[in-house]
Parts: C-alpha cells; structure tokens; sequence
C-alpha cells in the first residue's frame, strides 16, 4: 500500500490508560502526578519510569528495590522490636544495663575491699600470741559480721 502526500502512517498514540498499565500504577495515581508542574510528558515512558522511582510512592518503583526497601523497613522494625523487649525487661526488673551492673559491682567491691583492709590493720595486733583455736575463733566471728553486713550493704547497691 502506498501512501500519498495527504496520508500519514497511524501513530501509536500513548493514552493514559495504556501508560498507566505500563507502568503498573492505577490512572487515578497517574493523574496525581499529572498535575505536578514537572512531571514528564504523556508518550514518554521512560521519562515516567524514572519519573516515579523518584517521586513515586514505594509500589510504583521496581521490584528490586522494593524488596530492599521491604528488607530495610524489616530489619527496622525488628531493631526496634527488640529495643522495646529490652526496655520493658528492665521496667519489669527482669534486666538492667550492664552500665549499672558495672557500677554496683565496683561499689560492692569497695565495701569488700575497706573491710578486707580494716581487717589486715586490726588483726595482727589481737591474734598476736593466741592460739590457733582462739586465732580461728576471732576470724570465724568476723567472717559472720562480714557476712551479714554485706548482705545489708548489697542490699543497698542493688536499689
């Protein structure tokens, strides 16, 4: 068939609907777009593509990263998850951070630590010249006093 000056071959007019399947999003969402003052033209799709990966929302991007979006915003969710589990653990006084961990220990060690000191002072010069049984006796009632007043003194640390 030839064509004479007056004809023209038929061009393949890109419609809304044809552009807005091609690109996978509704025509409703395509519309939106429309109005803005620097989306592209109608016929170019790839002008579209582009156009959307940037300024689209998550769905109309293309599957790859939509999966690393979906991955990203996962592994958010589960920081965030565990963040909150800690959080009521330690509301819950089923866990406590380890920096006020540290600080009881060093303080109840400090309480070890003076007593252990005040004893090397003032035993010597009370078990000199006893007995080993009068030795073991005044160290088996320290260690009792010890004892129970650690106990008070943790007490008071761990609070």
């Amino acid at each position: 068939m030839k064509l004479g000056k007056t004809q023209r071959p038929p061009k393949s007019k890109l419609t809304k609907s044809a552009l807005a399947d091609s690109l996978g999003i509704s025509r409703q969402a395509l519309n939106v777009h429309l109005k803005k003052p620097d989306a592209p033209r109608i016929a170019d799709l790839e002008g579209w593509q582009v156009y959307l990966a940037a300024n689209g929302r998550i769905g109309t991007a293309p599957a790859d990263l939509r999966r690393e979006i979906s991955a990203e915003r996962l592994a958010i969710l589960r920081a965030t998850r565990e963040k909150l589990d800690r959080a009521n653990s330690i509301e819950a006084g089923e866990m406590m951070l380890a920096a006020d961990a540290c600080r009881q220990a060093a303080e109840a060690m400090a309480i070890i630590f003076a007593d252990m000191e005040r004893d090397a002072n003032e035993l010597p010069p009370q078990v000199a010249g006893l007995d080993a049984i009068s030795v073991f006796k005044i160290l088996k009632s320290r260690i009792a006093r010890h004892h129970a007043e650690w106990t008070a003194a943790f007490r008071k640390v761990g609070q």
